[in-house]
């Protein structure tokens, strides 16, 4: 007698759940006997170590420097010499492409950076330098050439070896941040990073 189709469709699905069951089975039984087989080992009384474990801790960073102290990082060391909150004043309407909300403010960062490598350039950019704030913002310096008439900005750029770099870095923040911090670099991942204590 001839089956139809359907009938042999049936089948193979039929066929192909109890393969699924007995997988899903099998799996189950390896799983319960390898625990099964760990506990064992354990509670066999395994050696155990009741020793402290002395000279292990993991890194912390360092205390955000001062104004005026220099700080080593990677092939720069780099100064913060003083910080004008706000710069409001001494910025003016330079900015060409911006104007400040309400609730914000400028501010002005002097930094001086000295290329300590013996016999490779340094290069930055103000892009490098970033301010983070108590409650968690994070602003990046503004770009040195938004800015017409302006003297002394930090503008970056290659550094001879054992030269330096000064110049003013500007951030546009809120009148309300408190705890700014200078972090070079702005995005780093686990290399070396300075922070610069910037006032209230």
């Amino acid at each position: 007698m001839r089956k139809s189709p359907n009938t042999l469709l049936l089948g193979v699905l039929l066929l192909f759940g109890l393969g699924l069951l007995c997988l899903f089975l099998f799996q189950s039984a390896w799983l319960k006997t390898v625990l099964y087989l760990v506990n064992k080992d354990q509670s066999a009384g395994l050696p155990v170590s009741s020793t402290p474990i002395t000279g292990f801790s993991f890194p912390t960073a360092a205390a955000p420097a001062p104004i005026g102290r220099e700080v080593p990082v990677g092939k720069l060391a780099i100064t913060v010499r003083r910080v004008v909150r706000p710069a409001d004043s001494a910025v003016g309407n330079a900015n060409l492409f911006k104007s400040l909300e309400q609730d914000e403010q400028y501010l002005m960062v002097d930094i001086n950076v000295r290329c300590t490598s013996a016999a490779e350039t340094c290069r930055l950019t103000e892009f490098d330098f970033g301010v983070k704030t108590d409650s968690g913002r994070d602003y990046t310096a503004e770009f040195s050439s938004s800015f017409e008439g302006l003297d002394g900005l930090f503008e970056g750029g290659e550094i001879g070896s054992g030269k330096s770099l000064s110049g003013s870095l500007i951030f546009i923040i809120h009148k309300t941040d408190q705890g700014l911090k200078l972090i070079y670099p702005r995005m780093h991942g686990f290399g070396a990073t300075a922070e610069f204590l910037l006032g209230r």
